[in-house]
């Protein structure tokens, strides 16, 4: 499949636009680890639909790359300080 083709599928759209959306929170810290986790799993078929291996690969790698993420974003934030 050309990739001109596959980036204009609303599939491929819509998984990508859940990548984005999982890394950006779990980078900023908006977003809790376990939900970042579950919308780049949620993208894996999206992106991959006919590749069973590299959902399995793609999945298994997801949830550490996410809490490296949040831990990163949470590593330059000083504590805050009550009233």
């Amino acid at each position: 499949m050309k990739p001109l083709h596959w980036l204009r599928q609303p599939t491929t759209l819509q998984g990508l636009s859940l990548i984005i959306a999982g890394l950006a929170g779990a980078v900023t810290g908006g977003i809790d680890a376990n939900l970042a986790s579950t919308l780049l799993i949620a993208a894996v078929p999206l992106l991959l639909p006919d590749n069973s291996t590299a959902r399995t690969v793609a999945s298994a790698a997801i949830p550490p790359v996410v809490e490296v993420l949040e831990k990163n974003a949470t590593a330059g934030k000083e504590p805050s300080k009550p009233g």
